[in-house]
């Protein structure tokens, strides 16, 4: 049974990706929503702090878990209403949002798929949007980060920042050939030259071109070359002058997750406000 989990913390924010999830899965055909609930920053953890003094007793521990339930059973039940098709589990941890995460995945081997909502500079103030480079980084499953304000709609144009010398990173994408011919939609492969020459020489150019064409000879797909000092800016840049659907991030020095490690750690994801990233590994 395919699986996509939503980690929530009842803001707007995570309440956005559950939406999202519910679409996605009935697009590409998931039958079950599994919906996490961490302690992470929240009244859990001031309970666990205050555990042993007075003026923390069992009453106001059964209420926090009432209300919790309370708010799980409603976001499941917009999920039934919507779909009644797929199946919705719910989850509640009292470990930390990245370490309940890999818990999850080690018992539930059917979970393909993390969607996570990203708040960026909302306000929202979403515990699981705070953690989401850890997750990222760390989650051996593809994880999709879908930005607040954003509402699904059919993925048709998808930007594939890549690296002319690192063509072989390519083939984590190749891996999802299968499911990619399956929909109709259009690749646009993007490298991103951050020298002071502007120029990328033919050959590589070359290359590149008969790498794509040869494993992607089915799937319309265009290659595009840009310059910018700064390999996000440029991937953005891009993405907002062009149809942009859905980013995919690879593995190399053209993907957020290259950025994810770096000393500007949150960059990648805080400045993605308009599309969705879909981490593959």
């Amino acid at each position: 049974m395919k699986t996509i989990l939503v980690p929530v913390d009842f803001t707007p924010t995570t309440e956005n990706a559950v939406k999202f999830a519910v679409e996605w899965a009935g697009k590409y055909e998931y039958q079950h929503i599994i919906l996490l609930k961490t302690a992470g920053e929240s009244e859990f953890d001031f309970l666990h702090i205050a555990e042993g003094h007075s003026f923390v007793n069992e009453e106001s521990v059964n209420k926090l878990l009432e209300r919790t339930e309370l708010l799980l059973d409603q976001l499941s039940s917009s999920i039934t209403e919507k779909s009644p098709e797929i199946k919705v589990s719910k989850v509640l941890s009292d470990w930390a949002v990245t370490r309940s995460i890999h818990k999850i995945l080690k018992n539930q081997p059917s979970i393909e798929l993390i969607i996570l909502g990203s708040d960026a500079s909302s306000g929202n103030d979403s515990y699981v949007s705070d953690n989401i480079v850890s997750i990222a980084r760390t989650s051996p499953v593809k994880t999709l980060i879908v930005p607040h304000n954003y509402h699904y709609h059919t993925v048709k144009n998808i930007l594939i920042p890549c690296d002319i010398n690192e063509i072989k990173n390519l083939e984590r994408l190749f891996h999802h050939k299968s499911v990619i011919e399956k929909q109709d939609v259009r690749l646009s492969f993007l490298h991103i030259n951050t020298g002071e020459d502007d120029k990328v020489s033919t050959d590589k150019k070359e290359k590149l071109e008969e790498y794509i064409h040869r494993h992607l000879t089915e799937i319309p797909s265009k290659i595009h070359y840009s310059h910018d000092k700064n390999v996000i800016s440029g991937i953005l840049s891009f993405a907002s002058s062009h149809e942009t659907d859905l980013i995919i991030a690879l593995p190399g020095r053209h993907s957020f997750l290259y950025y994810l490690a770096s000393k500007s750690i949150s960059e990648a994801i805080y400045e993605n406000t308009a599309q969705p990233v879909l981490v593959l590994k």
